[in-house]
């Protein structure tokens, strides 16, 4: 960011925050504001902080569902009230989540009326149980939150799913309370980041041959929703979108998975 700061003097301007701190948002909101000299308004909000490897449920929670809730919940007033954009990074699991979710878990986070306190009493029960017993896949299947065939042979994602799938949750909310923004979920799919080259069957590969997208490639979802319309595949808030094999931006409910792979058949 600094460097695209001295890239373009005069038009980024580089904002640092931890999406973990009150404090620290509220800072960096303040700076916007003052910026912005009450005479302008934000066009546009995207919310992209995530961890994944060798962290607890807890800290996963913190950065990847109650970071974008603090930082939407902080800069959604300097958003212009007509036709402002927020995108929340998510990832291809959360949907997954929602599947392998006992039916009335996964209805009440996506519930007309359903907020942050409904969508944080679920967070609850998993933080509990991840306290209790670790990432035990037989535990969170207790509780009606099992992660599929992740629970056991991949528990990070498990758990990185459902940190994922509360995040969504609030979006919709979101979209939901502020009918007149466009307020979306986009995956970017898999994205040749520090993230993906921690996973063993790709550490110390080169991007051709673990067939990720660039980070310039893995934007793109969200830059069409930033500045795209209905000819460009943007259907429409509280949605989960993804690029498809063939380049279309494609869309679903946050249950389910976007049809990435185009129509059936194909």
């Amino acid at each position: 960011a600094a460097q695209l700061a001295e890239r373009a003097p005069g038009r980024v301007a580089a904002v640092q925050l931890d999406v973990t701190s009150d404090a620290s948002v509220g800072a960096a909101r303040d700076r916007v504001a003052e910026a912005l000299g009450g005479e302008c308004a934000l066009y546009g909000l995207v919310s992209n902080a995530g961890i994944l490897w060798g962290h607890p449920l807890r800290e996963l929670y913190e950065v990847c569902a109650e970071g974008p809730r603090r930082v939407l919940d902080a800069f959604l007033p300097l958003l212009q009230k007509d036709g402002g954009r927020v995108v929340v990074v998510t990832s291809g699991l959360a949907p997954l989540m929602h599947g392998y979710a006992a039916p009335e878990r996964s209805a009440a986070l996506v519930a007309e009326g359903a907020g942050w306190p409904e969508i944080a009493r679920a967070a609850r029960d998993c933080l509990k149980t991840a306290e209790d017993h670790g990432p035990d896949g037989a535990a969170f299947e207790a509780i009606g939150f099992g992660g599929g065939p992740f629970a056991g042979a991949a528990p990070d994602f498990h758990m990185y799913g459902l940190a994922k799938m509360f995040a969504d949750a609030y979006m919709l909310h979101l979209a939901r309370a502020h009918p007149r923004l466009l307020v979306a979920s986009v995956d970017p799919g898999l994205v040749y980041t520090s993230l993906i080259q921690q996973m063993p069957r790709y550490e110390g590969k080169p991007r051709e041959e673990t067939g990720a997208k660039s980070p310039h490639e893995g934007v793109e979802g969200a830059m069409r929703l930033l500045f795209g319309g209905p000819r460009d595949g943007v259907e429409g808030s509280g949605r989960l979108y993804a690029i498809a094999k063939d380049g279309r931006l494609v869309s679903s409910p946050v249950t389910e998975m976007p049809p990435v792979k185009g129509p059936a058949g194909g």
